[in-house]
């Protein structure tokens, strides 16, 4: 046989006509051949790979408590607000954080103002100094990306908004009396 490079036109035809007027293999033995091979199966490192979070850090932008009064344009020392406002901001949504003082604990309520319309709020604190133990509370955003937690104790906490495959970080977040 010639190679295919030197073939004519009407030779390469004929060539081709032939490859195509093969006849299929029987369906019995296709299946046959197919069974042997095992489904695919993806590969361990793979799977994890897909559902990793992209972890994103929220930065500080507002804080009530930081605010001086001179920078208001007071005269003299406001009387200080049972409400403390924190503003977060991380790639496309803003976090608007306000803790307010309930007795001899804390309310938290927020709301992630961005483009998610649904996830979860999850709030940690050390148990321990040694930080062995965390404990973690978990609250679902309302339809309105709103939420809110009851009966926090004063503490240093660490707030974790978990978006689709968003896992948004606050840096810490202090709770309980003001101390100047």
């Amino acid at each position: 046989m010639k190679p295919i490079a030197t073939l004519t036109d009407d030779e390469f035809e004929r060539l081709v006509q032939g490859a195509v007027a093969l006849p299929d293999a029987p369906s019995a033995l296709v299946r046959s051949a197919v069974g042997l091979f095992r489904d695919a199966q993806p590969s361990p490192l793979i799977a994890a790979a897909e559902n990793v979070l992209q972890r994103i850090r929220a930065v500080l932008t507002f804080d009530s408590w930081a605010v001086a009064p001179t920078a208001l344009g007071l005269r003299s020392m406001p009387a200080q607000s049972p409400t403390r406002h924190m503003l977060f901001s991380a790639q496309g949504r803003d976090i608007d954080l306000r803790i307010v003082s309930a007795a001899d604990s804390y309310v938290l309520a927020g709301q992630i103002l961005g483009p998610d319309d649904s996830g979860m709020v999850e709030l940690s604190v050390d148990t321990y100094s040694d930080q062995s133990a965390l404990s973690t509370r978990k609250v679902a955003l309302d339809e309105l990306g709103g939420f809110m937690m009851n009966d926090v104790r004063a503490g240093t906490y660490w707030m974790t908004l978990r978006l689709g495959n968003d896992a948004v970080e606050l840096p810490p977040i202090d709770v309980g009396e003001r101390s100047d």
